[in-house]
Order: C-alpha cells, then sequence, then structure tokens
C-alpha cells in the first residue's frame, strides 16, 4: 500500500559547479594565512622551507581533502535519505541546501588550517630557541699565557727599578765618603763675600765634590755653619762631613807666589823655575805633569812612546800665581785648566780642516817659536815648513832648533849614550824625516795661530839675521847661500 505521506527527496548530488565553489573559497582561506606565516619566520633558509611545505598544503587542501571531504557529504545524505525513509510514519523531512554545505566545509577547512599554521608557529619557535641556545664555538687557546708575561714584566721592573735605586744608594754613600776618589790635595783660594752656593760651585769646579744637592744636605744636618773664605786645601777623598769642617774653620792665608813663563820655555827649565821660587820640586813637577790625568786638554793629547817628556810643549806660557810648598798636582792642574782654556773650540775646527791633530800643532807651533825672530814672521816661517812636508825634493825640515833640543835640555837629564842617540834620530830634522818625535819648547798663541794659518809662499829656505831677526826666504838651494853670504852666516 503506498504511503501518502512520503516525500521525494530533492537531488541533492554535487555537481561541478558546487564543488569549484568549495575550492574558491579554500582558497581565500589559505592566501591570508599564508601571508602571515611569511610574517612570523625567519628570512633565512628556514623561511623558504616553511613556505614551500606551506604551499603543498594548500594544494593538497584543493584537492585531495576536498575530495575527501565531498565524499564525506554524499555519505551524509545517503544517510540522511535512509533515516528519512525509515521515519516516514513520523512525517520528518530533511532538507539540505547547497550553501549549508558550502559553509561547513570553509568552517572545517578554517579550523583545520589553523591548526596547521599553530603547529607551524610552533616549529619556527623551537628553531629559534635552538639556534639561540646553540654554543659559540671555544676560541683556540693561545699559545701564551699573557697572565703570567704580565707578572714577568712587573716583577722585571720592579726589579730594575730596585737594582737603580740601590746603585744610586751606593753611589751616593761613595760620594759622600769620597771613595775611589783622587787622593791628591788641592790647594785653591775661596775670594772674599762669596756666598755659600759660590763656594759650594768652587768645590765642583776643583774637583772636590760632585754632588751640590748632597753637599747641602749634609749643611742643613749640621746646622748649616758659616763657611770662611781664603786659602783652603782639600783632597777629592775626603767625606763630605771633613770637608765642610774645614770649609767651617778660620784659616791664615797662604803664601803665594807670581810667576811668568816666557813663550819656548822648555819643561825641563820651566821645573827648575818652579823649584827656585819655592812652589815645589822639579822632580815631582816633571814626574807629575808628564803623567797622564783625567783633565780636558789629556784627552786631545796623541801620546808617542818616543817622546822624552810627554807633555812638553802644553805648559801654556803665562803669568801664573802658584801656592809657596803647593803641590805638583795642583800646579799641574792650575796649568792644565789654563791651556784648555786657550785652546778654543775654532782651533779644534781649524785643525780638522788642514788635516792635523792638536799634537802635531803643537809639534810645529814649536818649532816655528824656535825659528822666529817675531811674531810677523811666524805663518812665513810656517809656511816653509809645510812646503816641506809636502815635497818629495825636500823631505826633511832641517831646523836647527830640534837639534839643539837634544842637546841641551834632554842631555840634561839622560845620560845614556844609547838613549842619546836614540832621541838625536827621532828629535833632530837633519837626521828624521817629516815632524819630530814631539814639540821641542812649549809655544805661545802667536807660533800656534801661524801654523794653523800659514803664509801662501813657494819658499823652502829661510834665514834669520842674528843681529835684527829679519828673516830672508828663498826657493833655491842657491839662492839661499847667496842669504846666508849676506848675512855672514855661510861657513
Amino acid at each position: 500500500m503506498e504511503n501518502k505521506n512520503k516525500r521525494e527527496l530533492p537531488d541533492i548530488s554535487f555537481k561541478k559547479e558546487s564543488t569549484l565553489n568549495l575550492n574558491d573559497s579554500v582558497q581565500d582561506l589559505v592566501e591570508p594565512e599564508k601571508e602571515e606565516i611569511l610574517k612570523t619566520v625567519d628570512s633565512d633558509s628556514d623561511a623558504e622551507e616553511n613556505l614551500s611545505a606551506y604551499d603543498d598544503g594548500a594544494k593538497a587542501l584543493n584537492s585531495a581533502d576536498s575530495q575527501e571531504s565531498v565524499n564525506d557529504m554524499e555519505s551524509f545524505v545517503s544517510e540522511a535519505q535512509a533515516e528519512s525513509a525509515a521515519k516516514d510514519s513520523g512525517g520528518f523531512s530533511l532538507k539540505i541546501g547547497s550553501d549549508d554545505i558550502d559553509k561547513a566545509f570553509a568552517k572545517e577547512q578554517m579550523e583545520a588550517q589553523e591548526a596547521k599554521r599553530e603547529s607551524l608557529e610552533k616549529s619556527q619557535k623551537a628553531k629559534k630557541a635552538k639556534k639561540a641556545n646553540k654554543k659559540k664555538p671555544a676560541k683556540k687557546k693561545s699559545l701564551f699565557n699573557f697572565s703570567v708575561i704580565s707578572g714577568i714584566t712587573i716583577t722585571i721592573v720592579l726589579v730594575s727599578v730596585s737594582i737603580v735605586i740601590a746603585t744610586g744608594g751606593i753611589m751616593l754613600g761613595m760620594e759622600y765618603l769620597g771613595i775611589n776618589k783622587n787622593e791628591q790635595d788641592i790647594t785653591f783660594n775661596i775670594p772674599e763675600g762669596s756666598s755659600t752656593d759660590e763656594i759650594i760651585q768652587l768645590l765642583i769646579d776643583n774637583g772636590i765634590i760632585e754632588n751640590k744637592t748632597l753637599f747641602k744636605a749634609i749643611m742643613r744636618i749640621n746646622d748649616s755653619p758659616s763657611l770662611y773664605p781664603g786659602d783652603i786645601t782639600l783632597s777629592p777623598n775626603m767625606s763630605y762631613l771633613e770637608i765642610l769642617n774645614e770649609l767651617s774653620t778660620m784659616r791664615e792665608s797662604y803664601e803665594t807666589v807670581t810667576l811668568t813663563f816666557s813663550e819656548g820655555s822648555s819643561l825641563y827649565a820651566i821645573a827648575n823655575k818652579l823649584e827656585k821660587y819655592g812652589v815645589c820640586t822639579a822632580e815631582d813637577f816633571l814626574f807629575q805633569f808628564n803623567s797622564e790625568q783625567d783633565f780636558e786638554i789629556d784627552a786631545n793629547v796623541t801620546r808617542n812612546s818616543d817622546t822624552y817628556y810627554a807633555m812638553e810643549g802644553f805648559f801654556f806660557p803665562d803669568t801664573y800665581e802658584f801656592y809657596v810648598d803647593d803641590s805638583a798636582y795642583n800646579v799641574t792642574k792650575i796649568v792644565r785648566e789654563n791651556m784648555s782654556s786657550k785652546i778654543t773650540s775654532d782651533m779644534y775646527e781649524r785643525m780638522e780642516e788642514i788635516g792635523m791633530t792638536l799634537s802635531e800643532v803643537i809639534t810645529l807651533a814649536s818649532i816655528v817659536q824656535k825659528e822666529a825672530g817675531f811674531a810677523e814672521d811666524m805663518p812665513g816661517i810656517a809656511a816653509v815648513f809645510y812646503n816641506r812636508l809636502e815635497s818629495d825634493e825636500y823631505p826633511y825640515l832641517q831646523s836647527d832648533a830640534t837639534g839643539i833640543y837634544v842637546t841641551s835640555y834632554i842631555s840634561k837629564t839622560e845620560t845614556s849614550t844609547t838613549m842619546l842617540d836614540f832621541y838625536s834620530e827621532v828629535y833632530d830634522t837633519y837626521v828624521c824625516e817629516g815632524l819630530p818625535a814631539g814639540p821641542i819648547c812649549n809655544p805661545g798663541l802667536d807660533a800656534i795661530n801661524a801654523v794653523l794659518y800659514p803664509d801662501d809662499n813657494d819658499y823652502y829656505f829661510f834665514c834669520t839675521d842674528p843681529e835684527t831677526y829679519e828673516c830672508y826666504y828663498a826657493e833655491t838651494y842657491e839662492e839661499h847661500q847667496e842669504n846666508l853670504e849676506l848675512l855672514g852666516l855661510s861657513e
């Protein structure tokens, strides 16, 4: 019997249009999610990987997932029809429209995409955390331990400073006590009205002390006693306290003597004059004066083992005031300092220009001093000797004064015939070529300057009138013989 209440269900089979509409809906949902993920991922290789994965998921939703959903809906409709048929008696009917189906699928797809997005976000956060926690590679250990090096450096510096301080303390102690210093007595005068600083400077100038600050400190420790002027004898090897005691003691003036030594004097004659006037003995003077000292002039003297007196020529002829009964060292000191003051820096520069040493200049000057009658003849005579020094034809200076030095001065103290013959060979310029072994007297400034600045002439001979001391020059030996005959000096 046919059921009158039975209604026919409309055909709800999915058409192609519904499927296309669903695909479009899914695509509309996917694109915004894609853009959101692009904002949240890093711009590195992981971003490309995630984006690729997301695109693959979207494609899957447009194909496999969509088809699966369609199948599910067809199954759902069949079940609904069956259920409707079973409930015909109750008059129940099911009506489903295509719009309701599209909304249901869209919601389902949105939920699925939301889950995927959350999964991707968690994955990205995990990767970032992994990168942040990744340990940086350990640096290679240095071959050197800089802490150790710094410690060694500091130690070396501290030790060096300690050594410097200790050495400085030792040096100050030695200076205060006068240890390893000159033992010679030095006599000098402190002028009336001299201040403390001037007196201390005199001590330094005379080589008694070296440290002005230390001496002032010793004075303060000893209540700064008064320092008296006048003559005083001190020694560098005295302690600072001993020197201070001598300076703060009233003293009697020493007896002095004024002596003048002329140009051309020999050391032998000078020594005897000092002894004659009670300054010191000739023997002490010759020994002390010819000894090597630490004075400025000594540094410029070229010592020659062939010389008889090592410092002949370096006693500058002048007027001196000496103490009576003075030490030979003190006399030497006074004369050496005077000689140093006479040889100026300009003179040393000139010596370099002409290629001569101080000893060579003094040696030639001593010969000029002995040969010249007047200072104005000295540059001409010096030129004659220079011409011979540069000549192959006249290699000997042939100065009579050089031979006389051996016979009149060296022979006074040298008694050995063998040694006298030796000194004749090295001093007599009729025998030896060039300059003699050393100076033959102590020349003055005129002779020294004549050697430094000789005339420019072509003479090889000269002779001097014994009465007028006028000088006659000649270029040849024949001309020289004529001059000798004219002056009555020919043999």
